[in-house]
């Protein structure tokens, strides 16, 4: 419980951290955010996992699709609480240059860490190798941190926190700096459909840094509905 209690803290330090410098000038987008992602015991003993997530995402005031991603993986579990995966992921992104497409492999621990005012906190750390079909053929290194807060209101309802922090860990001859990348803060609340399905639809900010020295950081106010499925 002590070393729960010291990551718990070391992760809201960072994501505190690296949020701390986000800049208020921006140019801003409303966006529409939707995904469905799904979950489950791969085997009989549910020691193996499976993973899946898509997403479409619309863009220039919801109005068209900006970005895709279809990301599935497989985990093992260590305990009841932590457990490794690996996956790969199709991006698909609409730009002014046209549409790009990103091939990632990402590894990543999914892990409970302790209650916090009545809800419980748990947290994904993430590591991404990303490789782009536009200009240059570097492989671009990045970390995401995830820590999420839930809190039962009754038997059906639940209000949710979460925020990710993406982090370059190299410069990349397409367009990766290294650094800060973005960070996303979600707010809003959780329907459960069932006990295999749930529904969260709540408001999602996220604050992207300026590519270059020439250009404004990016903020998107984003409404975001998710499909969850659990087996």
């Amino acid at each position: 419980m002590c070393a729960k209690r010291i990551m718990t803290r070391c992760v809201l330090l960072l994501v505190m951290a690296m949020t701390a410098g986000v800049k208020s000038h921006a140019e801003s987008d409303f966006q529409s955010w939707n995904a469905l992602a799904l979950t489950g015991d791969a085997d009989d003993k549910g020691k193996w996992q499976f993973w899946f997530d898509g997403h479409l995402r619309f863009k220039d005031d919801a109005s068209r699709l900006g970005v895709s991603i279809v990301r599935p993986g497989v985990g093992y579990k260590l305990s009841s609480d932590t457990t490794l995966w690996l996956g790969v992921a199709r991006v698909t992104i609409d730009s002014d240059n046209g549409s790009i497409e990103e091939d990632r492999v990402w590894q990543q621990a999914t892990y409970s860490l302790s209650k916090f005012m009545g809800g419980t906190i748990s947290g994904r750390s993430r590591l991404e190798q990303r490789f782009r079909s536009d200009e240059g053929d570097d492989t671009g290194y990045r970390f995401r941190q995830f820590i999420r807060w839930s809190k039962p209101l009754n038997e059906q309802w639940s209000m949710v926190v979460w925020d990710e922090v993406f982090l370059g860990l190299n410069d990349t001859d397409w367009g990766q700096n290294s650094g800060f990348d973005q960070n996303r803060l979600y707010v809003g609340p959780a329907y459960h459909l069932n006990k295999k399905w749930r529904v969260e639809m709540g408001y999602l900010h996220n604050h992207i840094a300026s590519p270059g020295a020439n250009s404004d950081a990016i903020t998107n106010h984003n409404l975001a509905l998710t499909f969850f499925g659990s087996w």
